[in-house]
């Protein structure tokens, strides 16, 4: 009976909350202490950006390590992020052995983005769950993703232990998110935005008949759990947060399926998440380039067209190779011009952080973020070491930005647990690691 009396308590405590104005997502935080400290620390904001079937790793880490300069990348595909080259950490000689890694692209993905422990919660999500967010505390976004073959073959995995298939089309992430919050600081009447509280208000009393019954202290408490989350969307619904401007505007593309349109779609993504942080809608963002073992989007846009060698003109531009998975195997300049493309498009997520004002934490959405690339296995042809990877952004100054890192074969849940710790995140380990990667943080 006390443990009913209690959650009882809580669920009058959030409706007095509620009724002051205050939303459940600053509820969770006042409770939660790993969130009180995740406010504190220096980093932000989290994006994971994921690319399949790994990279031409002797062309990717043409650099040496320490300090940046303008040539470090000049022979590498992320010569493309010279412009944000005081905000990148690029790390060689990390390794997935033993980390998750596998010669099998669905096995690696069952591991290796949750630091070796196989099917767990993937690490984009587990800071998601630590940070919190307004509206949601993760937002996955994708492109061509929904072509996969199978779940299997994806990376990432909620805290129930099911794979996460992302939605590829921005119309529609922009339609749920965005949409309200932007309408909102018109002052102009959005029926979508009334027909969505309408639906919740109904929520709401369904909810308070269902509690006013006699069910198990297991029931109350997910009764209480559902309660949160429709307080969690009433009250963004009603928010205030002024946030309009030129830089907030609907996606003009969606999920065409047409291959030219898949640059233009992954910078839509790429602009969700900029106008999503900017908002503060959420402070974690996850970008799914395809999925492991992919061969459906045919990687052949005009920004990587000279790097592509004899698949870069005429009647080659159509041929399967174009495809990321089948061109891996052979580690040529084909595939390493593929992986080009993933860097252009960070390097325009970089941009659009930078331009956007940071209205909860101050700066640029940039300076406060810390943003993750990497790949399932390290070379085209399913190696488990030296893979590529790097961090980009500010990170609120908590990595040692404009620096190259030699991890002498560290594993790869190591700079999870780094990356945790850039967040003021208090985790005495995170999947199999060990230890930290030396140089990476300040």
């Amino acid at each position: 009976m006390n443990v009913l009396k209690n959650k009882m308590q809580r669920r009058d405590f959030l409706r007095s909350i509620a009724r002051l104005g205050l939303t459940t997502a600053f509820t969770s935080q006042f409770m939660l202490s790993s969130r009180v400290f995740a406010q504190t620390a220096g980093a932000k904001r989290f994006v994971m950006v994921y690319y399949p079937n790994g990279c031409v790793r002797d062309k990717w880490h043409s650099y040496n390590p320490g300090a940046l300069g303008s040539n470090s990348f000049a022979t590498s595909p992320l010569q493309h992020l010279n412009a944000h080259l005081t905000k990148i950490v690029p790390i060689k000689n990390l390794t997935y052995n033993g980390h998750g890694g596998s010669s099998g692209h669905p096995e690696a993905c069952r591991g290796v983005f949750s630091g070796g422990q196989e099917n767990a919660t993937t690490f984009d999500v587990a800071i998601g769950e630590a940070l919190g967010g307004r509206l949601t505390k993760n937002m996955h976004v994708g492109v061509w993703t929904s072509k996969t073959k199978g779940t299997e073959y994806m990376p990432f995995t909620d805290k129930n232990r099911n794979k996460i298939q992302v939605s590829d089309n921005p119309q529609q992430i922009y339609d749920v998110l965005l949409a309200d919050i932007v309408g909102n600081s018109s002052g102009t009447y959005d029926p979508d935005a009334a027909r969505r509280k309408r639906v919740l208000e109904t929520l709401h009393e369904n909810l308070d008949l269902l509690q006013a019954n006699t069910v198990s202290v297991e029931q109350k408490g997910k009764l209480l759990t559902h309660e949160e989350a429709l307080d969690y969307y009433q009250n963004t619904l009603a928010g205030a947060l002024d946030i309009g401007g030129a830089n907030f505007y609907r996606p003009t593309i969606g999920m065409t399926g047409i291959n030219d349109d898949g640059d233009a779609i992954a910078k839509a993504q790429m602009r969700n998440i900029a106008m999503a942080f900017q908002a503060d809608i959420t402070r974690t963002a996850t970008f799914q380039f395809m999925s492991a073992q992919d061969e459906s989007l045919k990687i052949n846009f005009p920004a990587i067209r000279p790097y592509m060698g004899e698949y870069g003109s005429g009647e080659k531009l159509t041929y399967n190779q174009n495809g990321s998975h089948a061109s891996s195997h052979d580690e040529s300049s084909l595939f390493d011009a593929q992986t080009r493309w993933y860097n252009i498009m960070v390097a325009y997520l970089m941009d659009e952080l930078a331009t956007r004002p940071d209205v909860a934490y101050g700066g640029t959405l940039l300076d406060n973020t810390l943003i993750l690339v990497m790949s399932e296995v390290g070379g085209g042809n399913h190696q488990q070491e030296n893979p590529g990877i790097y961090v980009a952004g500010g990170a609120g100054n908590t990595i040692r930005s404009g620096t190259a890192v030699d991890a002498n074969n560290t594993g790869m849940s190591n700079l999870y647990l780094d990356i945790a710790k850039a967040f003021g995140l208090n985790w005495g380990r995170y999947g199999n690691s060990s230890g930290g990667v030396t140089g990476f943080l300040r």
